[in-house]
C-alpha cells in the first residue's frame, strides 16, 4: 500500500510541476557543475538562471544554485549534499 501511496504522491507533484511551469527530475552534481536529470534522461545544466527547489522533508526547498554546488555532508565532505534529490526547476523572469 506503501508504494502506492507514494506513486500517487509523486504524481501529483508532476502535475504540480506542470501547472507552474517546473522541469522536474533528478540533481546531479559533478565537477562544481549542477544539472537537472528529466525523466527521458535529459540533462539540463544549471546556473543562477535558474530556480532551483528540492525535495526534502514531504516539501519543496528553494535553494541558490551556489548551495546547490557547494553544500557537502557533514560526514562525507568530497559528496555533495544535494546530489541525487528529486528536485524541480524553472527560469527566472527576467525583468
Amino acid at each position: 500500500m506503501n508504494i502506492l501511496s507514494e506513486s500517487i504522491k509523486y504524481t501529483t507533484r508532476k502535475i504540480d510541476a506542470f501547472l507552474e511551469q517546473y522541469t522536474l527530475g533528478t540533481l546531479i552534481i559533478e565537477k562544481g557543475q549542477a544539472f537537472l536529470q528529466t525523466e527521458i534522461g535529459e540533462f539540463v545544466k544549471l546556473d543562477d538562471s535558474f530556480i532551483i527547489e528540492v525535495f526534502a522533508g514531504s516539501q519543496y526547498h528553494r535553494i541558490t544554485y551556489e548551495q546547490t554546488i557547494n553544500t557537502f555532508c557533514s560526514d562525507m565532505p568530497d559528496c555533495p549534499l544535494y546530489a541525487g534529490f528529486e528536485a524541480r526547476i524553472k527560469r527566472k523572469a527576467v525583468a
